[in-house]
């Protein structure tokens, strides 16, 4: 006889249990908190896109993820490290904490600074991405600051206080669509990339309050006594393999909008962005619950595994389906923009939706050679990845337009899904024996 549907307080008490396993808990606050990044990124550019020209759009949108692209590949990767390491850091938390901070700033003056001497001199006045002195100091003051606002959501990832991230990044995205619909009201040049970098820096001095007051004594208070960072020569490993994969990555990734730009023109860049942006969600969406994944088997390698099915499950039934709902939805969902934008990435986006199927596959191979600390073979995965993206794109812009990225990015993660699929199968099954469930806190 089957059981009949369950009361209120069945399910909050189902609730309560599921919210009590960390490892749940914390993929969850992440997937809410891509959920709140991604609405409010998308009310952003739907506000900007009636607000700016498409070419003011394209070319903010090509400074911002120009801006990205440098700060993340600057940052040497730190952030994954501390995702991976601070887990099971110990006392030496604060020091891998800071360092990251240091580094990351430190290089992302130096490149920022690189490209904007590029963009400044090198470029004619007329080039969608040519800057003027004042904007470029602004840029690298912009990307060293957003470099440590990012490594504060690997922070908080890796100590296990994930939950504070949805209300940061809520913060965050309020400010900047309050400023947006500011500066469209004035003269002021370059509206778009100061309304998306300014409300950084309202942000850092209060959660890093909270991640050195709060969070981080409660790490080394609940800290196992053989707990300590690693040996400099393996996260030096750790992180030169990484850091080889993130460099493919961004390519296929943050400078795709910079390459639309130069190929097609500032207003497709516009039409390519909330295609772009809904596929970074998704994308997110997985990776905060695999980020999850790694800080728990990291504290408790033996069960990783068990974890990874338990997580796949939860993608099975949360990320997917959203997938599926967005490509149905794709030309409802663009024309909140303009009937422009419609017309010319329906298609594509409903191809990056697809595309999230075989990436699931690829998430899981990633979240496993980070675990074992095998970096380098996801060098080779993401070299794949954007040698596809980029080439495919490059290839099949001509005859294809901005459907050419979606071509790719399906090709590619269906291609690398068949390759890395039985491994990650493999792995999945190994402690089949195991089948006790996760613990709650407390």
């Amino acid at each position: 006889m089957s059981a009949g549907p369950r009361t209120a307080g069945e399910t909050g008490r189902a609730l309560r249990r599921e919210l009590g396993v960390p490892l749940y808990l914390n993929a969850y606050a992440l997937m809410l908190n891509t959920v709140v990044n991604s609405g409010f990124g998308l009310l952003y550019w739907i506000v900007a896109a009636h607000a700016f020209s498409p070419a003011e759009v394209g070319r903010g949108s090509a400074l911002v993820s120009l801006m990205l692209m440098v700060s993340v590949l600057t940052q040497v990767n730190f952030g994954q490290a501390l995702i991976r390491f601070l887990p099971r850091s110990g006392a030496g938390a604060r020091g891998l904490l800071l360092a990251a901070y240091g580094i990351s700033a430190g290089v992302a003056v130096l490149g920022a600074g690189g490209v904007m001497a590029y963009c400044h001199l090198a470029l004619d006045p007329g080039d969608p991405l040519h800057v003027s002195l004042p904007f470029a100091c602004w840029f690298v003051a912009s990307t060293a600051l957003w470099s440590v606002f990012n490594l504060q959501d690997s922070a908080l990832t890796g100590l296990r206080a994930a939950v504070w991230l949805p209300l940061e990044n809520g913060v965050y995205g309020l400010v900047k669509l309050g400023l947006l619909v500011l500066v469209a009201q004035t003269s002021l040049a370059e509206g778009v990339f100061t309304s998306w970098t300014l409300p950084v820096v309202a942000l850092l001095v209060p959660v890093n309050l909270l991640i050195f007051r709060r969070v981080l004594p409660r790490h080394l208070r609940d800290a196992a006594p053989q707990d300590r960072t690693p040996s400099r020569p393996v996260l030096v490993r750790y992180m030169a393999g990484d850091y080889t994969g993130q460099v493919f990555t961004q390519l296929s990734s943050s400078f795709l909008p910079v390459l639309v730009v130069v190929l097609l023109g500032a207003e497709q860049g516009a039409y390519f962005l909330p295609a772009q942006t809904v596929f970074v969600a998704m994308t997110m969406l997985s990776l905060g619950i695999t980020s999850s994944l790694v800080v728990e088997a990291a504290k408790d390698e033996a069960r990783a595994a068990h974890y990874a099915r338990a997580v796949l499950r939860r993608i099975g039934v949360t990320v997917l389906p959203a997938a599926a709902l967005v490509a149905l939805l794709a030309p409802l969902l663009l024309a909140l923009f303009g009937p422009q934008y419609r017309a010319n990435a329906t298609l594509l986006l409903q191809l990056l939706m697809v595309s999230t199927f075989p990436r699931v596959v690829v998430s899981l191979y990633i979240t496993m050679s980070r675990l074992h600390n095998r970096t380098a073979a996801l060098a080779v995965l993401q070299f794949v990845q954007a040698v596809g993206m980029i080439g495919g794109t490059v290839l099949l812009c001509g005859p294809l337009g901005l459907d050419a990225m979606g071509w790719s990015a399906l090709g590619v993660e269906l291609l690398l899904a068949v390759a890395v699929g039985p491994r990650v199968v493999a792995w999945l099954r190994s402690d089949r024996g195991d089948r006790a469930v996760p613990a709650p806190v407390g």
